[in-house]
């Protein structure tokens, strides 16, 4: 059973990789034998990052400056990937960025670069990776979607966000249908209140997380890892007979209410 979780021989793309859940997948990817490609804005960042995992893990690692937002961009990066490696088996669709707004108070800057970051530069990755396992009829897509949005409404000035989250879970199901008969499975997952640097004003606020900590039944936070290990089962032929499914990643909140007994 434990060679099924082995990722030995592959190589999986990560974008959003320069810190946060996207560094932690990586590593997550990488420790189980992967070759890594980050994928980041930051290329200062990005470039530390994949030395820090290589040297951690002893496989090949490199990080990549794109934007996503660009498929011009998107398109060279992933034909320089395939280019060296002469396959690409595992996609992880994880950069995003936040802006609070609602439909009756809003930036239209922001609802723009949410969009364009969120659902385009998901999707134009999604399609340029999508050829390259095309070609091979094989291939792991894991889109990164949210508790808030791709699961629940959370309310907060978060419907922007919510809206390209949910959007993503679409976007999953749909090309799970599409390219399945190809051998191409695609899931998402949905973390709920992680540990990461886009949580950290509410993490560094004790009255807001603790509200937050009454809503999840296994009181904690989510660390990065948590979401890690999951992206790395989706990844690997121990889930061959999963596709489609948007997997919370958030302690019990999406789908219980804990009354407490004290």
């Amino acid at each position: 059973m434990a060679a099924r979780f082995d990722l030995t021989g592959r190589v999986a793309v990560v974008t959003g990789g320069a810190q946060g859940l996207g560094a932690a997948i990586a590593r997550a990817l990488s420790e189980q034998g992967a070759a890594i490609a980050l994928l980041d804005l930051q290329a200062e960042a990005v470039a530390a990052r994949a030395e820090e995992i290589a040297r951690a893990t002893g496989q090949p690692v490199e990080g990549l400056v794109c934007d996503t937002r660009q498929k011009t961009q998107v398109d060279a990066c992933i034909e320089q990937i395939a280019g060296r490696y002469g396959r690409i088996d595992i996609l992880v669709n994880n950069a995003g960025i936040h802006r609070r707004g609602t439909p009756a108070s809003y930036q239209p800057q922001d609802l723009g670069d949410v969009f364009a970051v969120n659902l385009t530069g998901c999707y134009q990755v999604a399609g340029a990776v999508g050829k390259v396992m095309l070609s091979r009829r094989s291939g792991s897509i894991i889109n990164v979607s949210a508790l808030g949005g791709g699961l629940v409404g959370l309310g907060r000035g978060g419907s922007i966000y919510a809206m390209t989250k949910g959007g993503i879970v679409a976007l999953t199901r749909d090309l799970a249908a599409e390219w399945g008969a190809h051998g191409i499975r695609v899931n998402a997952v949905a973390p709920g209140w992680i540990r990461t640097p886009m949580t950290q004003v509410l993490q560094n606020d004790p009255l807001r997380a603790a509200k937050v900590l009454e809503r999840v039944p296994l009181r904690r936070w989510g660390e990065a890892e948590d979401v890690a290990g999951v992206v790395a089962f989706l990844a690997s032929d121990a889930a061959a007979y999963v596709t489609g499914c948007t997997i919370p990643i958030d302690g019990g909140a999406a789908n219980v209410i804990a009354i407490s007994s004290e």
